[in-house]
């Protein structure tokens, strides 16, 4: 390639490298670190016994759980099935109890007509269905059946306030009921369900001050709601509450206001009384990813330390900063002038990878690991391998008696094969891992197989265009300090030849 030509390359790929990095100072963008290296939370969740569990049911619960923690606004979530057990990664969660419960409610909704409380205390409380404790180890088999009248316990608030017109409680009666205080209800078939959700919305009860999440229903189930709240504004007593029961557990129970006439019905469809802001936004989220298909129980759950996190990145980096280093000193003590410029393609390999890796964090989610640092560590010797091999090749066709702007372009065309089919080997064992690898080895694939792409235009790019210049650079090419010529090589066997050219 001519000089002009290699100008060209060197200055296009200085713009793309530029235009690359300017985007990611512009943006603050920074790479997204995974679960083992800024900390969060780790759970293993599995099916509860008793129920039907097939591969379809288990990918609908991933896709679940994934829309639920993408709510959350975690980048990047790790969830995926290992057979029956479902993994999931949530990195940066700082509330464990938050995460579980995130994830393992299920959020079945269900409306039902109160048909009477039985108070505790209530002469008939322990004749009327199967004590809290029973009902609540039932809730792992399933929700309570649409078709049939059931009995339930209250959840940890119930409100005892009526309804106003537009569906709001009239005044603050809500408050925490203790667990071996809890009302049972005897409730009728169901009215509306979860599928007519159309929303769920965290707010402040005007009325009483205190957080609930309000409930809205498509245009089939507010006529449904509508309907069925005008039935019961022409009760009394208890048949004039509306059961508001999420995943086997009465949340609410509030009757009808008495200025709603009968027949005339509400419009919207209730709240759930929360006990503050984080309930109220975590059902918020729950109800409007929609329902699990499945009742999940906690198999294990670890938080990872944030500063655990840190250390393994500081550790990571370091070791790739000293790995860095030693190679800088080989490349420099065997091949001088040109050993510093190998140096220097390595540098700016590290700056493409750093960069990539930040980008596509930002643009497809991709996170990196600690496993993916140890990928790029490991591609660092192959992007030295590729400077080796080129410089090597050099001082053959130069031990062959070529010029030195002949060898450096023979030497490349020579090298650069074989670089590629070395990296082409590589990628394809980092795609063959990523396909059939799982977790932490994934990651590795994927930073191992970015990085041999990476190198291969690296190489092929700035260590030609690099090199091609100082060779074609009389003064430069003849200094012992950078050492193209043949009486700078530190190994020199004698080739008998009789065009030994020169420089």
């Amino acid at each position: 390639m001519t000089k002009q030509g290699l100008v060209g390359v060197l200055a296009a790929f200085v713009v793309a490298v530029g235009v690359l990095w300017g985007v990611i100072l512009a943006n603050d963008w920074t790479p997204e670190l995974g679960l083992d290296l800024q900390g969060g939370v780790s759970l293993n969740l599995e099916p509860a016994p008793g129920q039907e569990i097939d591969d379809e049911v288990l990918d609908q619960t991933v896709e679940v759980l994934r829309e639920r923690i993408d709510a959350l606004g975690v980048a990047e979530p790790d969830i995926a099935r290992q057979g029956e057990t479902v993994r999931v990664e949530i990195p940066g969660a700082a509330d464990q109890q938050e995460a579980e419960e995130v994830v393992q409610e299920t959020a079945i909704l269900q409306v039902r007509p109160v048909l009477e409380e039985i108070p505790p205390g209530a002469p008939d409380y322990e004749d009327v269905g199967p004590s809290c404790d029973e009902l609540d180890a039932q809730r792992a088999e399933g929700p309570p059946p649409d078709d049939e009248e059931v009995v339930l316990c209250q959840g940890e608030q119930v409100a005892e306030a009526p309804l106003d017109a537009e569906g709001e409680i009239e005044d603050p009666a809500d408050e925490e009921v203790p667990p071996d205080q809890r009302s049972k209800f005897r409730l009728g078939r169901v009215v509306v369900d979860g599928g007519a959700l159309d929303g769920a919305r965290a707010q402040v009860d005007q009325t009483t001050g205190q957080w609930a999440t309000a409930l809205e229903f498509d245009a089939e189930g507010e006529g449904i709601f509508r309907e069925f709240t005008g039935e019961l504004a022409c009760e009394q007593g208890d048949t004039r509450r509306i059961g508001i029961v999420l995943d086997g557990v009465v949340e609410n129970a509030p009757p009808v206001a008495q200025e709603v006439e009968c027949g005339q019905g509400i419009a919207d469809g209730g709240q759930i009384s929360t006990a503050g802001e984080d309930e109220a936004r975590d059902l918020e989220l729950v109800l409007r990813t929609g329902a699990l298909p499945i009742q999940l129980e906690l198999e294990t759950s670890q938080q990872i330390s944030p500063t655990l996190g840190t250390e393994s990145l500081q550790a990571g980096l370091l070791a790739g900063a000293i790995g860095l280093a030693l190679v800088g000193v080989y490349l420099v003590t065997l091949y001088r002038g040109i050993g510093l410029a190998a140096v220097m393609e390595l540098l700016v390999f590290g700056l493409l990878v750093l960069g990539a890796i930040t980008v596509l964090g930002q643009t497809i989610g991709y996170t990196l690991t600690l496993a993916g640092v140890a990928g790029v560590i490991v591609s660092i010797g192959i992007a030295a391998d590729s400077s080796i091999i080129y410089r090597e090749r050099y001082r053959d066709e130069i031990r062959r008696g070529r010029t030195i702007r002949t060898a450096a372009e023979t030497a490349f065309s020579r090298a650069f094969r074989t670089n590629l089919t070395g990296n082409t080997v590589s990628f394809i064992g980092a795609v063959v891992l990523w396909f059939f690898a799982v977790g932490p080895v994934q990651g590795f694939a994927f930073a191992l197989g970015l990085s041999t792409l990476i190198d291969t235009v690296l190489f092929g790019t700035f260590t030609r265009s690099v090199f091609g210049l100082v060779a074609n650079n009389r003064k430069l090419a003849r200094s012992p300090w950078v050492g193209l010529r043949a009486d700078t090589f530190i190994s020199q066997p004698v080739v008998a030849t009789a065009d030994r050219g020169k420089s």
